[in-house]
């Protein structure tokens, strides 16, 4: 009797110690899979698609980063308009609204476009005072915005009824960029110049977010 429990005990440790190794090895093959996993190179990543980044995240970023922004309405119904504008279309919200961070010096403004324009990535702006578009709502400027960008990277039609007046512009004035720029690094030299890490300038600054504690 004994031995057979001493044979039982010694069968359970065998057990357990090939759980534990199994468990280990899977760990250690999950840990090296995702080591070698490619980090996406700037120049690839795309104007469509989804957000990575939750929107309570990026409205903490801009209060750290502007306690008092010029806005015609909450921060977070700002942030909440480009979300729901940037998923009917496909466009990346995190990245639109970084890209009107950077327009806009956080909402501070002090260049040509003034917040009662509700223009937030100054759309029309030539320069030398021209104030460009601007908008009935601040929902009605992220929609603008998000087409804008989608008139960059697809020639689908916006989902949306058209309120970017230079949407048709692009479409007939610049087929060369008309649905032709997918990436955000794509947009140098062509939505701001001469912009030589203008699309750099908000990835970076998405990734400043993702690693904000």
């Amino acid at each position: 009797m004994r031995r057979q429990k001493k044979e039982q005990f010694s069968k359970y440790k065998l057990i357990l110690t090939i759980f534990f190794l199994l468990a280990a090895l899977g760990i250690f093959y999950l840990h090296m899979q995702k080591k070698e996993q490619p980090v996406q190179n700037q120049n690839e990543v795309a104007i469509l698609g989804r957000a990575e980044v939750a929107q309570a995240k990026m409205v903490e970023y801009i209060k750290k980063r502007n306690p008092n922004p010029k806005l015609n309405c909450t921060v977070e119904d700002l942030v909440r308009f480009y979300y729901e504008e940037g998923q009917i279309e496909e466009v990346r919200a995190d990245l639109a609204l970084c890209q009107a961070i950077k327009e806009t010096g956080c909402f501070s403004y002090g260049g040509d476009v003034v917040p009662e324009q509700n223009n937030y990535c100054g759309l029309g702006t030539t320069g030398n005072g021209v104030k460009g578009n601007y908008f009935s709502s601040p929902r009605e400027g992220v929609r603008a915005h998000v087409q804008h960008l989608l008139a960059y990277a697809s020639t689908r039609p916006p989902r949306q009824v058209l309120v970017d007046t230079r949407y048709m512009l692009l479409k007939e004035k610049r087929p060369d960029i008309f649905g032709e720029v997918t990436t955000w690094a794509g947009l140098n030299g062509k939505w701001a110049v001469p912009g030589k890490t203008y699309g750099q300038d908000i990835l970076t600054m998405l990734d400043s977010i993702k690693s904000m504690k």
